[in-house]
């Protein structure tokens, strides 16, 4: 069983279930919360017993008590990205994203999906790089599930090792709680070492968003660390205390024993003009040829 990863960790001396019940929660009628498996700012996700189905599902549910301390504006914004999340993953099956079974609406957004074995891709990494073939054929998948994405006009703008989990060679993205429409976004939406320069304005977000996280994702999972460092989060508002701080123009130097079509283009993955990038098209390419020749 998968532990989905969290945003904010529970303090190791409160009891985490009932730090999550504490949040209103909790798993609509039909649903038996057994686990915690993340508790994060927006929502809880439980590791949980559908009895209709009689099988083990996925609940992640939007937290009552941030609802009640936002704003009007604030709860809607964070009531829609709920729902968004839960109809492209119920809506869009696809062999590399997590499955979605339910949209919850009563009493409080959410989502049911399936269980899902493995590891998280950060935990495997963690462990030992990939080898060029292995993190090839993981880009094969992730740009699968990408494309489908975006030939529904959705971006998923979190592409990170923690968001994909992993067994027998298969792999599915999860999280699609900051996915949205190409054009202008919330600035700073996105996670620290994995935000595209354009997401950090909010402007100008399209799949060549995604291709960045695609890039930054295969380089980490070759090298064991991110390519502009896990405080590149360029211009956005969350980083005004490091304004002091030069930031990185292009990215660390990729491992000199790389197949030197998947070195090239990688580095332009993570191209910080978007215009730069490649598309998904060509970097499926390079991955197939890596691929070809195992």
């Amino acid at each position: 069983m998968i532990r989905l990863p969290s945003r904010r960790r529970v303090p190791s001396d409160v009891d985490p279930l009932e730090a999550a019940r504490a949040t209103g929660a909790l798993p609509p009628a039909g649903y038996e919360a057994l686990a915690v498996l993340g508790h994060g700012r927006r929502c809880v996700t439980w590791d949980a017993w559908d009895l209709a189905r009689d099988a083990r599902c996925v609940v992640k549910v939007l937290r009552a008590d941030r609802l009640a301390r936002s704003s009007p504006s604030e709860a809607e914004e964070l009531v829609a990205s709920t729902l968004a999340e839960a109809r492209i993953l119920v809506e869009l099956g696809h062999p590399h994203l997590v499955r979605g079974y339910e949209v919850l609406t009563d009493p409080l957004p959410g989502m049911v999906m399936e269980t899902l074995g493995g590891a998280a891709l950060d935990a495997v990494v963690e462990d030992a790089p990939l080898s060029p073939a292995d993190a090839a054929m993981l880009g094969l998948q992730l740009c699968s599930a990408l494309g489908w994405l975006h030939r529904h006009d959705w971006l998923h703008l979190d592409l990170k090792p923690a968001n994909v989990v992993v067994q027998a060679g298969q792999a599915k993205v999860i999280d699609l709680g900051l996915a949205g429409r190409p054009g202008d976004g919330r600035p700073g939406s996105g996670t620290r070492g994995y935000l595209a320069p354009e997401q950090a304005v909010g402007h100008g977000l399209s799949p060549a968003t995604d291709v960045w996280g695609l890039g930054v994702t295969l380089l980490e999972c070759l090298t064991g660390d991110l390519p502009f460092g896990d405080e590149a989060t360029w211009e956005s508002r969350r980083r005004r205390p490091l304004l002091d701080r030069a930031m990185p123009t292009a990215p660390r130097d990729v491992p000199a024993d790389l197949p030197a079509p998947l070195a090239d283009v990688l580095r332009r993955c993570v191209a910080l003009d978007p215009d730069a990038r490649p598309t998904l098209v060509e970097v499926r390419a390079v991955l197939r040829e890596i691929t070809s020749d195992r």
